[in-house]
């Protein structure tokens, strides 16, 4: 039956294969980030641990190692408590120095994720001793990049920090926790570490035991939590516990994007079949001979709907079949765009490829989609016309090819839907790209354009001092600015985020207040970032270790705790009460959160009175920056040979990477939004072509009668703007709630648009006349004569 009427069989498929292609492709992103970015067994039971300070509206911070060792040795809803904390070290010795993303970890880390090494083992309890040899367990990409996969790399030894490890495991690939750690050490605890209850820095994971509640597990610590500030009031008051599932905390707003695309997928494959549903149904018109003698012969009306089911699911199966070919091709396409960074910081993102489950989910969609574009067809042949009705039909024989009105108001309700999804489609594609847009066009408060950056770690065991890691830093940026092409050279370290901000004279800060990120910068800084300084001065050379301390703080900050007022020679403290006092000696402006667009505050003190063993160094250049990226390495090693440089690139490329979800999300919606505007296009078109084909003898007549041909074509014209217009009624208000939908969504980065609304809703209504345009034209062209002729 399919092949009588391959025209049609061919762009049903096609129609299809496209809807099906789009939600396959986006349901690996939903396995891969969504379902199972995590690839460990029982990941439900695991969750993280963290403290809290509700004074300061702290809801997730670090954990003490002491109370860290409490809690393991205290609770009972746990099968395993582990410890963990970033490691970033120096690896030397064996070719280019290079800056490695390691993990400090306790023993009980890998089994509480349920996985075991590839090679060799993991660490041994009585490896958490200082004074035990250093071991490392390697992930299996350093194990293939770094060791070329060597079978015989347990027992080699790595020079870590300075440190001399030896290699005891190596994990498997799907192995990635933290986010693109390459090596695990022990995490150990000397003596003052099981006593130290107020430096926060530790990492804490827990396993739930099987059939424990996530609330009974978190009665208990917080009954444990209120047992040691009893014990420890000093350093434990007003401590509480929190409980997060690891999954909670897992591409938490890559998720929603995720979650977006596939809402927009799943309305292109109901675009898709509202417009096979509309083929199947003018196909339906010319087999109304062929059921009547079906009906006659003594079949059912359940044995003419499973004919019509079969011949859909072939079609949507042969679509399928394409449709799996494009998702397959378009994730490989998507995978290799994807930034080197991005792979490794989202999980699940180095997962994503066409496998069994994407299959399975395939077939079923192929199977939905078939059944959908059933049932209109049905519906109208069954129990549209009684039996009598269909014994007409075969009295009549093929005299009766024209619609009913049952039948050509079905098709029209199809085709208003389509408008009103595809106008669904253009406004969340509108907005997203207006909002990517508006992303790269923000001013984020600094000056993007020739700006290199690379970052150095100084290992601790060779930088002791302030003293050195203040010279070593004065080199390299004097190295810096010798090159030709650098017109300013500066560095940054990030110290923390400041606990509060302390007023001389003014009460203790109140809790939700903004808290200052605090860097610690070069005299140059804000001349290579061109950050403006809006009063008073910068950080100088002057601002030495043995001068008064001094600070800079954002807008934002003097804006908040000096509203009518100067900040600049107003005494502060960052950090908490016991921090010494620093002198705000000027006013800068702010730098702004891309995704957001919220001012970020921040305070900057000198580098030379906070050296940091970590810092960013930054070069404002003339030209191209990755022009002089090789002598700006040459310059640090010229200082420190065994000193790696790692993430060198343009302040461009960074911002890139960081974009490039949000980019790719934008081109994915415009590319659906695109698929939609064509299948409600060809729908309309499809509608009034065959209108007016049914309607042949109509225009014959009037035309004999002396209707003009702009009579005929502001007739067929006006039947498509009809339709337009009824479905854009639909589509604009559902289009406004779902955007306000997706902005919430979207942590409000989406915002809805009095004029995306109105741009896409014009768009639409003059591709709609324009569908019905082609054939108002064919129309004109009917000969009257043949016309009544043939009647």
């Amino acid at each position: 039956m399919l092949a009588k009427s391959p025209g049609a069989t061919v762009v049903a498929v096609l129609a299809l294969a496209v809807g099906i292609g789009v939600n396959a492709s986006c349901f690996v992103w939903l396995d891969a980030l969504v379902l199972h970015p995590l690839p460990y067994p029982n990941i439900e039971r695991v969750m993280t641990l963290w403290e809290t300070i509700p004074k300061l509206r702290a809801e997730r911070d670090a954990v003490a190692p002491a109370n860290f060792l409490d809690w393991r040795e205290q609770s009972r809803s746990f099968d395993e408590v582990a410890a963990y904390q970033p490691w970033d070290v120096n690896l030397t010795g064996a070719g280019e120095p290079e800056r490695i993303q390691a993990c400090l970890a306790s023993p009980r880390f890998f089994a509480l994720l349920g996985m075991k090494p590839a090679l060799g083992r993991t660490f041994l309890n009585d490896e958490a001793d200082p004074a035990r040899d250093g071991v490392v367990v390697l992930s299996h990409g350093f194990w293939q990049r770094r060791l070329a996969s060597a079978p015989d790399a347990v027992g080699k030894q790595l020079l870590l920090g300075g440190r001399s490890y030896t290699v005891v495991g190596v994990m498997p690939a799907d192995f990635d926790f933290p986010l693109a750690t390459e090596i695990w050490a022990p995490l150990t605890f000397g003596n003052e570490d099981k006593s130290q209850r107020a430096v926060h820095h530790l990492l804490v994971l827990g396993r739930l035991k099987s059939g424990t509640p996530v609330a009974q597990a978190r009665a208990e610590m917080e009954t444990i939590a209120r047992r040691l500030e009893q014990q420890y009031p000093q350093t434990n008051e007003a401590r509480s516990v929190k409980i997060v599932p690891v999954r909670e905390l897992t591409n938490n707003v890559t998720d929603h994007f995720v979650m977006t695309l596939l809402g927009a997928a799943a309305f292109v494959l109901l675009l898709a079949c509202a417009n096979v549903a509309n083929l199947q149904l003018a196909r339906a018109t010319a087999r109304q001979q062929e059921m009547a003698v079906r009906a006659a012969l003594g079949a059912s009306r359940f044995q003419i709907a499973r004919q019509l089911i079969v011949e859909s699911i072939v079609i949507a199966s042969l679509g399928g079949g394409l449709g799996l070919w494009l998702a397959l091709w378009n994730v490989d396409f998507q995978r290799s765009s994807i930034p080197p960074q991005v792979l490794k910081w989202v999980a699940g993102m180095r997962n994503l490829h066409m496998d069994s489950s994407a299959i399975a989910f395939t077939l079923a969609a192929s199977l939905v989609a078939g059944i959908l574009c059933s049932l209109p067809s049905i519906g109208n042949l069954l129990f549209g016309r009684t039996t009598a009705g269909l014994a007409e039909a075969l009295k009549e024989g093929g005299r009766t090819s024209s619609d009913g009105p049952g039948r050509s108001r079905l098709r029209s309700a199809l085709v208003v839907a389509e408008v009103a999804l595809a106008l669904v489609l253009l406004v969340g594609a509108g907005l997203m790209v207006k909002t990517f847009q508006g992303m790269l066009a923000l001013n984020a408060g600094f000056n993007p354009k020739n700006l290199l950056t690379m970052s150095v770690a100084l290992p601790a065991s060779q930088y002791r001092g302030s003293a050195q890691i203040a010279a070593f830093y004065d080199r390299t940026l004097r190295g810096l600015e010798s090159i030709p092409e650098v017109q300013a050279a500066s560095a940054s370290g990030f110290i923390g985020t400041a606990e509060g901000l302390y007023i001389e004279g003014r009460p203790e800060p109140r809790p939700g207040e903004p808290r200052p990120a605090i860097r610690a910068v070069s005299e140059h800084y804000f001349q290579a970032m061109g950050i403006p300084v809006v009063e008073g001065r910068s950080i100088s050379r002057q601002d030495g270790a043995d001068s008064p301390r001094v600070a800079l703080v954002s807008e934002s900050v003097a804006r908040h705790y000096w509203p009518n007022s100067d900040p600049v020679g107003r005494r502060i403290k960052l950090g908490n009460s016991h921090s010494a006092w620093l002198t705000v000696v000027g006013v800068c402006g702010d730098t702004k959160d891309w995704f957001t667009g919220e001012p970020q505050p921040a305070s900057y003190v000198s580098y030379l009175q906070a050296p940091q063993l970590s810092m960013m160094l930054l070069m404002r250049t003339a030209g191209d920056p990755m022009q002089i990226a090789n002598a700006a390495r040459a310059e640090v090693h010229g200082v420190d040979r065994n000193q790696p440089v790692y993430d060198l690139k343009s302040m461009e490329e960074s911002i890139s990477e960081e974009t490039s979800g949000v980019r790719s999300a934008a081109v994915t919606m415009s590319t659906y939004a695109a698929i939609a505007l064509l299948l409600a296009v060809t729908g309309i078109y499809a509608v009034i072509a065959y209108s007016v084909v049914q309607r042949t003898h109509e225009i014959g007549l009037r035309l004999a009668l002396g209707a003009g041909h702009a009579d005929i074509v502001r007739m067929v014209v006006g039947q498509a703007f009809r339709l337009a217009a009824l479905g854009l009624g639909i589509g604009v208000p559902v289009a406004f709630i779902l955007s306000r939908i997706m902005a919430s969504a979207l942590y409000g980065v989406v915002s809805v648009d009095v004029l995306t609304f109105v741009a896409f809703t014009l768009a639409l209504a003059a591709a709609a006349l324009f569908a019905g345009y082609v054939p108002a034209r064919r129309a004109t062209r009917v000969d009257p004569v043949i016309a009544l002729h043939h009647e």
